[in-house]
């Protein structure tokens, strides 16, 4: 009897019937969350892609003007949000500033010409932001001369958990003007430096 039951323990150990099964249902809970991990990544990155192109589209729009108003910056919000396709989520802040050189002292600062955030989501950057830590996100730039700084923010909350917290996605975009040599705000005009011919 206990060799009969020995025999029956070696063929059941070396029984292969079902084993591929079972290693499909070990693997299965691993694969399903892999799949929606990489499709979770790939929006994200599909929703940094589409803010960065929108956001040089807007700059681009925006560095081609002489002078824009309220109205202009507004719409540039809702342009924004029908380029990405995501209403409700997008907030920027246009500035347009001018570097200011004296050659006797070496020093040099900024001036803003103007800030503005459409519908006032963002509040405008001052004299002390951007000669402070905004002033190293900025080109080196001739004295006199000018540019305009698009920031975008893009709420961002992934569809599943798979370690990717809720973020504000943020775009900093510095074009100089095309056309002109500033941007200006004609609400704020005062602010505007005169063309020197």
């Amino acid at each position: 009897m206990l060799i009969w039951s020995r025999k029956r323990v070696q063929r059941f150990a070396l029984d292969e019937s079902g084993v591929i099964m079972t290693e499909f249902l070990i693997v299965l809970p691993l694969l399903t969350w892999s799949i929606m991990a990489l499709v979770v990544w790939w929006d994200t990155w599909r929703t940094i892609n589409e803010g960065q192109k929108a956001a040089y589209a807007i700059a681009d729009l925006i560095s081609r003007q002489s002078e824009i108003n309220m109205n202009y910056v507004n719409g540039m919000e809702t342009v924004m949000e029908g380029l990405m396709g995501r209403p409700n989520v997008i907030s920027m802040r246009i500035t347009s500033v001018q570097w200011n050189y004296d050659p006797i002292t070496g020093e040099g600062d900024y001036t803003v010409i103007f800030s503005r955030s459409p519908n006032g989501k963002k509040n405008p950057l001052s004299y002390a932001d951007v000669n402070g830590a905004t002033a190293d996100l900025i080109p080196v730039m001739n004295p006199g001369e000018t540019t305009v700084i698009l920031e975008t923010w893009t709420a961002y909350q992934p569809s599943l958990d798979v370690g990717i917290p809720a973020t504000g996605i943020r775009n900093f975009i510095v074009t100089k003007p095309r056309y002109f040599l500033k941007v200006c705000l004609s609400e704020s005009m005062a602010t505007c430096p005169v063309e020197v011919s």
